[in-house]
């Protein structure tokens, strides 16, 4: 049989292409179709690891698909979660068929977030001034050493944050760590996920630094497009990715039972 290639991703495709591109950059420990559907474990660790991204037909009227997901989790001794994602414009939630299954089953809306995209190649990277950067193929323990601010910390974290091939950043100033991020990439796509700023370092522009080594290192790994997401509630990171110049492409969120 001949195999269907993937379909080019681009600064105006479809919501759908964009969270399946993205999901290829953190796929959690395992997979499994549904339809277009993609269903993915992670022991635990992270919202986007471990839930089922709505996109596409799953070949099933939308109340079984649903049933057919809580299954798949239940046998992995995990919650059900699903990420919805849709335009910026329209309802903060919208009432599309699988939405509304979720809402009427007793899920909750968790974690709104905003993606963002960018044109990498017209980008003018913020010099690094006086910090020094160190990259490398996995994780050490200092790049580690932060809590995740959103997921803390996880037995298996770093089988999940590995799970694809990725460049770690850590910056230090005068010695001191000051940041971290992994850039990602995939096709000609850089993703940039993990970017925390230490607390003591935030208001020195260290956010809008690291922005630019990541773009550096994204370019010069052949990417011409970026994309990250970040929580809608993160105002002064919302506002760093504006001024950056990044583009909100589409908002999403995960339903989940509540604890």
């Amino acid at each position: 049989m001949r195999a269907v290639p993937r379909r080019v991703v681009r600064l105006t495709s479809s919501v759908e292409d964009v969270e399946r591109l993205a999901a290829r950059g953190w796929p959690g420990l395992g997979q499994e179709r549904l339809g277009g559907w993609v269903l993915r474990e992670g022991a635990g660790y992270t919202g986007r690891a471990n839930s089922a991204l709505v996109a596409g037909d799953p070949g099933l009227p939308a109340t079984t698909a649903v049933e057919q997901v809580e299954r798949w989790y239940a046998d992995r001794g995990l919650p059900p979660r699903f990420q919805l994602a849709y335009p910026l414009t329209g309802p903060d939630d919208p009432a599309g068929p699988v939405d509304a299954v979720l809402a009427e089953r007793g899920y909750q809306v968790v974690t709104p977030t905003f993606t963002f995209v960018t044109d990498l190649r017209g980008a003018r990277p913020a010099p690094l001034g006086d910090l020094e950067a160190r990259w490398a193929d996995d994780p050490d323990q200092e790049w580690l050493g932060p809590e995740s601010p959103l997921h803390g910390r996880h037995p298996r974290a770093v089988e999940v944050i590995t799970a694809c091939p990725a460049r770690y950043l850590t910056l230090r100033a005068q010695g001191r760590f000051v940041a971290r991020a992994r850039l990602v990439v995939t096709d000609d796509w850089a993703g940039l996920t993990e970017l925390v700023v230490d607390p003591p370092a935030r208001g020195a522009g260290v956010g809008r630094r690291a922005m630019g080594e990541l773009t550096r290192e994204a370019t010069g790994r052949g990417a011409r497009f970026g994309y990250l997401q970040v929580l809608q509630a993160n105002a002064p990171a919302v506002g760093l990715y504006d001024a950056l110049g990044w583009r909100r492409h589409h908002r999403y969120h995960y339903r989940a039972r509540p604890s």
